[in-house]
């Protein structure tokens, strides 16, 4: 392992928390994860005293985990890759204090927190926004032509959190707001900016480490110009699929049109993982991380694939995506992230065992909530099953990976 400076060095103060923030928004994510998570627990016991959580679930899952893991993820690389200037103090702060907020109004049952959710959200992406806007002109190279897939990310939940603020506004639907409005705010910010994200983060990162090439930011920038065309193409298409889905519900066009958008989905993913990442013709060993990384994928085209031909459970398919999908694949990079930033990479193969375990609490947990929209007699049960095993889950990666977040390398002299 290499040497690491004390936590209270100079190596390891707030600039070094500003220049790698993922540090502080990692364990508010895991916090974010297990409170949406865990709370289908006490409403299987006490459902007449806790309010339905659904739309909290959903909120502190994309907009509180998943949110904070990539604005940590993109704010410690993006500064590397473009050679400017890491966070700075005000933005630094406004970050987490704003999810916090965000996931602190979501428990007030009532139409104007859910307003102030969606505001705070917005203000958050602007925030980053800023942030990207005010380096872009100094950066040293471009970043890679997937890179594209990011802005188009940020695009869709800006105009799905617009959308939910509007219609948060006119609950009546009398403007234009009306049909499915709601369920396309709602694909954009919990479906489309995760994927995009995977596509365009993943469509770079992916490969070297599958490939276990060194992945160096400075290497990464884009001193060619590559073409954004495919990139473009494939996000907007993408994007499409959403509004197809969001139409097929409210025009009464029924499953064909379902199916037609889960199938373009489908083969952007195939276009992915197949010819992208090329997912089947690996041929070395994986380390657990990165075995849990491909599984991820696999279970997300399944996902998408799996409404195709059975779109009666599309509730089910959808968790697919989201426990094996998004959750599993965003902590599998994650220790990664935190294992080599850390200067603890022997982190990863010392605990093989714990990292198993994770990943099949996390494959249980998938299984017991896909069983609840399919075998509906149990259904409140498996979701607490489900809820219970991926909590463990939660925990073991916490246990392994948190205490490196308190490890700064020592500088080079």
């Amino acid at each position: 392992m290499k040497s690491t400076a004390a936590v209270t060095g100079r190596d390891s103060g707030w600039g070094s928390l500003r220049a790698e923030p993922y540090r502080f928004l990692f364990p508010l994510g895991l916090v974010c994860a297990a409170i949406g998570i865990g709370i289908w627990i006490p409403y299987y016991f006490l459902p007449q005293n806790i309010p339905y959580p659904g739309q909290a679930h959903a909120i502190l899952q994309i907009q509180g985990f998943l949110f904070c893991f990539i604005l940590g993820f993109l704010m410690t690389m993006i500064p590397k890759v473009m050679g400017v200037r890491h966070l700075g103090r005000a933005q630094s702060l406004l970050f987490p204090a704003g999810i916090a907020t965000a996931s602190i109004c979501v428990w007030v049952n009532a139409r104007h927190s859910a307003l102030a959710v969606q505001a705070v959200h917005l203000f958050l992406i602007g925030n980053f926004l800023i942030f990207i806007a005010r380096r872009w002109p100094h950066r040293k190279g471009s970043p890679p032509a997937t890179f594209a897939f990011i802005p188009l990310a940020f695009a869709a939940d800006a105009v799905g959190t617009v959308l939910h603020i509007l219609i948060y506004a006119d609950p009546n639907g009398t403007g234009f707001l009306r049909g499915g409005s709601l369920r396309f705010a709602s694909l954009l910010q919990f479906q489309a900016f995760p994927l995009l994200l995977i596509l365009g983060i993943g469509g770079f990162l992916l490969p070297k480490l599958f490939g276990n090439a060194l992945v160096d930011p400075a290497a990464l920038r884009d001193q060619r110009g590559n073409p954004l065309i495919v990139p473009l193409a494939m996000g907007a298409v993408l994007l499409g699929s959403y509004a197809l889905e969001a139409d097929s519900g409210a025009s009464g066009s029924g499953t064909l049109v379902l199916r037609l958008a889960y199938l373009i989905r489908t083969a952007i993913w195939a276009w992915f993982t197949l010819g992208q990442l090329r997912l089947t013709g690996i041929s070395r060993k994986l380390p657990p991380y990165l075995a849990a990384a491909r599984l991820s994928l696999f279970s997300m085209g399944l996902g998408m694939a799996m409404p195709v031909v059975l779109p009666a459970y599309l509730l089910a398919w959808e968790h697919l995506i989201f426990i094996t999908g998004f959750l599993w694949l965003t902590l599998s990079v994650a220790a990664r992230v935190v294992a080599s930033h850390g200067g603890s990479m022997d982190a990863l193969d010392q605990n093989r065992k714990k990292y198993l375990a994770y990943g099949w609490l996390i494959l249980v947990a998938m299984m017991s909530r896909v069983a609840t929209d399919i075998w509906t007699g149990g259904h409140w049960m498996h979701l607490a099953l489900a809820s219970a095993f991926a909590l463990i889950a939660l925990g073991i990666w916490g246990r392994i990976f948190l205490p490196l977040l308190l490890i700064f390398p020592a500088k080079k002299s």
